[in-house]
């Protein structure tokens, strides 16, 4: 994969940075501790986003925010993605029907493989019913097994192997056939059930980390593993629905696939409590019957395995 120039990696970043923090403002000091970047380079790259209206400066706090023109961009991006501007219909609706938070997520690819692969939030409405980490639109999330799972559940085997080499190779070969079985369960019923666990709350606390500090992302890496594989062992996608039983939920998932087959969203509800196997079979199909009515107006598909390239 081709490196950035430093200029256009360090320009991405600050941008990164705003996206992350919607309606923020910072001084030059703390974009250049945040970022890791030093002064003068800093203020180099902050003059050329200036300059171009990606960003202004406020004339007597000497603070920075997004400018303009990303507003314009943000527009473009949305006419060539219509899937977002239908889901975002559709997911605040079903925010206040059912009284909970709703996202709408796309995957942002991190080369051949998917060792660098990350979910970006694009949109979310509502609150959830029970604690769960602050998604913000802009955030980015790596994607270590098990999250991200209707990303990869109609993924070809290359993929599927790439996502899971995220984990130690010890760990890997020890939770392989549980996360495989969550993908299949994921792919027959088209969407993911995640229980709540204690380990959620400290992936949202390292990503809310993240956030704040990008240059932390090595050291806080071994902390959000850690926290992935606690997930992986407490059972967290939910195979088996039975619908009697009681559950706090941390996430229903559905995916709207592309013309290629891909995922192209991922649409979220979040915090559901003390919700009964019966109303949460509901809410995944419901979720996945939006899912499936966007990509059909899209013009997406979805590609069975056996179609697909697994090299």
């Amino acid at each position: 994969m081709v490196r950035p120039a430093l200029a256009a990696a360090r320009a991405l970043a600050v941008l990164n940075f705003f996206a992350a923090h919607p309606g923020g403002s910072f001084t030059l000091s703390e974009l250049s501790s945040s970022l890791g970047i030093n002064l003068a380079s800093a203020l180099s790259v902050l003059r050329a986003l200036e300059d171009a209206g990606y960003l202004v400066r406020h004339p007597t706090r000497k603070t920075y925010e997004l400018g303009a023109y990303p507003v314009a961009l943000g527009d473009a991006a949305l006419r060539g993605n219509p899937a977002v501007d239908l889901a975002r219909g559709q997911m605040a609706g079903l925010a206040r029907e059912l009284g909970s938070e709703t996202v709408i997520a796309a995957l942002v690819r991190g080369g051949a493989g998917a060792d660098g692969d990350q979910v970006v939030i694009l949109a979310t409405e509502g609150t959830p019913q029970i604690p769960t980490a602050d998604v913000r639109p802009g955030q980015r999330v790596p994607l270590v097994p098990p999250l991200g799972q209707v990303f990869y559940a109609w993924s070809p085997e290359g993929r599927i192997e790439a996502w899971l080499s995220r984990l130690e190779p010890a760990t890997r070969e020890a939770v392989r056939a549980q996360l495989l079985a969550a993908l299949a369960a994921v792919r027959a019923r088209g969407y993911s059930v995640a229980v709540d666990r204690p380990a959620r709350m400290e992936i949202g606390t390292v990503l809310g980390l993240l956030a704040e500090q990008p240059t932390d992302a090595g050291r806080l890496q071994g902390r959000l593993d850690a926290a992935a594989m606690a997930l992986v062992d407490s059972g967290y996608e939910l195979a088996d629905v039975d619908a009697e039983a009681e559950y706090s939920i941390a996430s229903v998932v559905a995916a709207v696939h592309d013309p290629h087959g891909g995922v192209a969203l991922a649409l979220m509800v979040n915090g559901l409590r003390r919700a009964t196997g019966r109303q949460v079979t509901e809410v995944g199909e419901r979720l996945a019957g939006i899912a499936q009515a966007i990509t059909k107006q899209t013009g997406g598909r979805i590609v069975p395995l056996s179609a697909r390239d697994i090299s």
